[in-house]
């Protein structure tokens, strides 16, 4: 899979994540939950400009980025039986997202790099 393809891919799962979450805070309408919606949402809905453009770096924290999501999705797996549907969808979305990243990073890296190998 090429760069440009993969790059798409990242920011169309990302952007489906932020819908995801988007609707986790509008399910049940609280000042705690819309705090916590967007302390999950916005670092993924500032990301995704840069992911677009093909930066390098924002592949790398975005794949950190993941982690508060990927333990909400555990959590109400867990403990929500009502939301466990969404729950699966987001922690797919989640590994998915990750993968992207990472392929995205592993097909992109320089070759020039120096050999680790190399007496």
């Amino acid at each position: 899979m090429n760069a440009a393809r993969l790059r798409l891919a990242a920011c169309a799962a990302a952007a489906l994540l932020i819908a995801l979450l988007v609707f986790w805070t509008m399910t049940a309408l609280s000042p705690p939950r819309i705090a916590a919606g967007a302390f999950l949402a916005l670092p993924l809905a500032v990301g995704v400009p840069f992911l677009y453009s093909g930066r390098r770096r924002s592949y790398a924290w975005m794949t950190l980025a993941l982690a508060p999501p990927l333990v909400l999705s555990l959590t109400e797996a867990v403990a929500n039986p009502a939301m466990r549907s969404w729950a699966a969808l987001v922690l797919f979305d989640v590994v998915a997202t990750f993968a992207l990243l990472v392929a995205y990073l592993r097909v992109t890296r320089s070759s020039s790099l120096p050999s680790r190998t190399a007496p």
